[in-house]
């Protein structure tokens, strides 16, 4: 149902109409309790500003207006809201930067680890970005060129400098009525899917962020027939029976899913190595 809402909001702003449909996951250490929420960004009408024009955005749950943005060449340029006028100007997206290049005009400056290639459901294949923020480096964030950032298209280099935080992934992106790109670990636009399957808060990794070893907290005493660990593009990394002092200590600093299956569902976590 979510993902039909998405799309009919689409269509109603005209063919090329966008949207960006995010999902945010708080990483608390016990005992506060994990959290999800999802975010809807879509293009609305066209304003012009300082003699140029420019495509308004908005954040659908609550219809508020975030932005306007438009695109020259490889770089994206965002004037954000503040309530009662635009602001000045900044670059939202440098597509054009290479492994090694810095990006400061975020939030916290951050720079370029990886570049890399994805195809998208059209078979386009698309420039991804990974960076790392520079001082915070247990945070990261990718760009698709084209699409924009899994924080949410306004949210390039945005940044939760905390020893919990946040983690953020782009689910899809549509124009118009047609579905450009899903993220490969979850193949959905539904949140209702997305809900059964992540947010079973009876279940928490502790400790997290981690580095040697972590446990399974199994409140709800789910039963657990195998634990796999997974990087951010899918590979399984690490397969387990054990639930309790799982060791960790082989994998490389960053972000990971834990997918921990039982008999009736598939529950994603997720954890930071430090």
């Amino acid at each position: 149902m979510a993902a039909l809402t998405v799309a009919l909001l689409a269509i109603s702003l005209g063919v090329n109409a966008q949207t960006w449909y995010i999902m945010g996951e708080y990483i608390w250490s016990p005992p506060h309790p994990q959290g999800t929420y999802e975010e809807t960004h879509y293009q609305a009408e066209d304003t012009e500003i300082n003699g140029m024009e420019y495509h308004t955005i908005y954040v659908q749950e609550q219809g508020v207006l975030l932005g306007a943005y438009r695109n020259e060449d490889n770089q994206v340029y965002y004037c954000k809201w503040n309530g009662s006028k635009y602001e000045e100007e900044r670059m939202l997206y440098d597509y054009d930067l290479e492994e090694g290049d810095f990006f400061d005009e975020g939030e916290f400056p951050m720079q370029v680890t990886e570049v890399s290639t994805i195809v998208d459901n059209n078979g386009v294949s698309r420039k991804k970005l990974t960076f790392l923020f520079i001082g915070h480096e247990s945070e990261s964030e990718y760009w698709i060129e084209g699409i924009g950032s899994n924080k949410g298209f306004v949210n390039s280099g945005h940044c939760s400098p905390t020893d919990d935080g946040a983690i953020f992934h782009l689910l899809c992106y549509h124009i118009g009525d047609d579905l450009i790109f899903t993220n490969p670990l979850y193949h959905t636009c539904d949140i209702d899917e997305i809900d059964e399957n992540i947010a079973n808060n009876s279940v928490s990794i502790y400790p997290n962020p981690a580095k040697d070893i972590i446990k399974i907290l199994n409140d709800n005493n789910l039963a657990i027939t195998n634990i796999e660990i997974v990087d951010l593009t899918g590979r399984v990394v690490l397969s387990t029976e054990k639930a309790d002092n799982i060791n960790i200590s082989e994998l490389s600093e960053g972000q990971y899913f834990v997918k921990i299956y039982s008999e009736t569902t598939v529950v994603k976590k997720l954890f930071i190595t430090k």
